[in-house]
Parts: structure tokens; C-alpha cells; sequence
């Protein structure tokens, strides 16, 4: 008989920061083997900006602190919004945010 899963726990603190586009960090917490499943701190610097693309996939977020917008409104802290596949959007934070995204597929360019 197969061993089952354990739980996998994540010191978030030893992951670096890496800068994904201009003020805007990926601190990648779990990715699956195929590279499209994953969890993902994000963080915002004031006025960044990640310019407009489609969802390939879904994507799910948590707005921890500060705030994000797109074309639809803005997420604030203590908030969710979801990015459903053909999503179409561009992202900004003008004050800067800290985001918990649980993302399951790419973005391409629009």
C-alpha cells in the first residue's frame, strides 16, 4: 500500500522575492510539477502596473493588504476576486498591495 500525502508546510520568509514585472514580486509558495498549478504571495509596489493579458487559466486572489484594480473594480484588503479563464484585464495598484493568488494556468498577452 502507497504512502498517503503529508501536509507540506512553507517558512514563507526563506522564499525570495522575485521580480516578475516592473514593482512587482512573486514570492512563489507551491507549484505543482506541471508548472501551472500554484500559490503565489504578490507584492505591489506603489503605482505598478501589470499591463493587459488574458487568463489562460483561473486565477484566485486574496488581497491581504493595500489594494488592486482592473478593469472591473478594485479588491481590497480582506477581499477576493476571481480571474475565471478569458479573463481580460489590465492591474494596477496605486498605493501598493500585498496578494495571496492561487492560480491554475498562464496569461498571454493582449
Amino acid at each position: 500500500m502507497a504512502t498517503p500525502p503529508v501536509s507540506i508546510f512553507v517558512e514563507a520568509e526563506k522564499v525570495p522575492w522575485v521580480e516578475r514585472r516592473p514593482g512587482v514580486f512573486w514570492k512563489t509558495l507551491w507549484e505543482d510539477a506541471d508548472g501551472r498549478h500554484k500559490a503565489v504571495l504578490m507584492r505591489y509596489d506603489k503605482g505598478a502596473v501589470i499591463p493587459r493579458h488574458r487568463h489562460v487559466g483561473d486565477e484566485q486572489i486574496w488581497v491581504l493588504e493595500g489594494a488592486v484594480g482592473d478593469d472591473a473594480g478594485v479588491c481590497t484588503a480582506g477581499n477576493y476576486a476571481r480571474r475565471p479563464p478569458g479573463c481580460v484585464h489590465t492591474v494596477t495598484s496605486p498605493s501598493g498591495a500585498l496578494v495571496l493568488a492561487v492560480i491554475s494556468g498562464p496569461t498571454e498577452p493582449v
